[in-house]
């Protein structure tokens, strides 16, 4: 992990252990991997003196990063939903000598509470959109830095920054990040096993396991095909050879089908916390990982696994592209905005 210089000082000189671990030394559940904060800091630009808005305290690693940041010229607003979690962190931000912050409970994304505009916004939740609230909040050239939905199926996101226009609200992105968050909700959820948007079709299993999947397809049907799907896939599973191979790099397939966004793609979760991605018809269904594609769980006909394998193809014959080749694009939708990954378009040659 390469970072700036800025942001390697703040994290020699805040200790994470003050805040992440609890009173039985175990690790608070609401903590970020150490890497992906710092690269998501490295991302927002943050300069002396300015103005943040943090969206999820948690436990305020993060916030006190941002305060090390900003110095005592600046100025740290820090949300989350949980009281509980503002509490703590208020108690080990103050006996950590931070007093350049604010601590609100408050999910940020209808309102942002700030009373002055600010340079930056990070958030450590995945906004379904960009909120509104945001750009009115944010000073002209101002750093947002986000994990967002960029397709219509639940748990297809990814982190975005982007930056407010220097004459108006308008604003355009620049980088994308592969990292894994929670969903911005309105009230503070007890689970998150089923995702709280966007699933099309759930059951259990014997054992009460939850199988939920996401398909754009399912929305306009009045058919039980999604019904059908998930219990053919717990009483009738198979194992298969997947799209790719071991030595495919199979994280960049999986941007790549962000990008795509075919009407057939599926996202699922089989009764656990992980979550899978693939194609879906009413008669089949093919699943990877975002990890692995050497392998998949099928049930149904082939017709999934088939459209599963055409995409995997075009993946390749455009040189399997990864996120460093796939460009963010934001849609102004009622004053929100929409993220959307662009595809590399195919070679078609020279003309001659």
């Amino acid at each position: 992990m390469t970072v700036s210089s800025a942001v390697q000082h703040a994290l020699n000189h805040v200790t994470e252990e003050h805040y992440t671990l609890q009173a039985d030394r175990s690790k608070l559940p609401q903590t970020s991997a150490p890497e992906i904060i710092a690269t998501m800091l490295d991302l927002l630009q943050v300069r002396p003196g300015q103005r943040i808005l943090e969206i999820g305290t948690g436990s305020g690693y993060s916030t006190a990063l941002l305060s090390h940041l900003v110095g005592e010229q600046g100025h740290i607003t820090s949300l989350d939903i949980d009281p509980s979690l503002t509490r703590r962190a208020e108690q080990r931000l103050r006996a950590d000598g931070r007093t350049n912050v604010t601590l609100l409970t408050d999910n940020g994304v209808a309102s942002a509470p700030v009373t002055a505009p600010v340079d930056g916004i990070i958030a450590w939740a995945t906004v379904e959109r960009i909120p509104a609230a945001w750009t009115r909040q944010t000073l002209p050239g101002a750093v947002i830095v986000t994990p967002a939905s960029v397709t219509d199926l639940a748990k297809t996101f990814l982190v975005i920054r982007a930056r407010r226009g220097e004459h108006d609200r308008a604003l355009t992105a620049d980088r994308l990040l592969r990292a894994g968050f929670v969903e911005a909700t309105p009230h503070t959820v007890e689970q998150w096993i089923i995702p709280p948007h966007r699933v099309d079709a759930l059951t259990h299993d014997d054992d009460g396991r939850p199988w939920w999947m996401s398909a754009t397809w399912l929305r306009s049907s009045d058919t039980t095909s999604g019904q059908d799907l998930l219990h053919r896939l717990i009483s009738d599973s198979r194992q298969e050879p997947g799209p790719l191979t071991a030595q495919h790099n199979a994280e960049d397939f999986y941007t790549y089908l962000l990008a795509l966004g075919p009407k057939e793609l599926t996202t699922a979760a089989l009764g656990e916390p992980l979550w899978r991605i693939g194609a879906a018809t009413p008669t089949g269904i093919a699943l990877i990982t975002q990890h692995e594609a050497h392998h998949q769980v099928a049930a149904g006909d082939n017709s999934a696994a088939d459209l599963l394998a055409g995409w995997a193809r075009q993946w390749r014959d455009l040189g399997e592209p990864g996120l460093n080749q796939l460009r963010p694009q934001l849609h102004a939708v009622k004053g929100e905005w929409e993220v959307r990954i662009v595809p590399p378009a195919p070679d078609t040659g020279s003309a001659t």
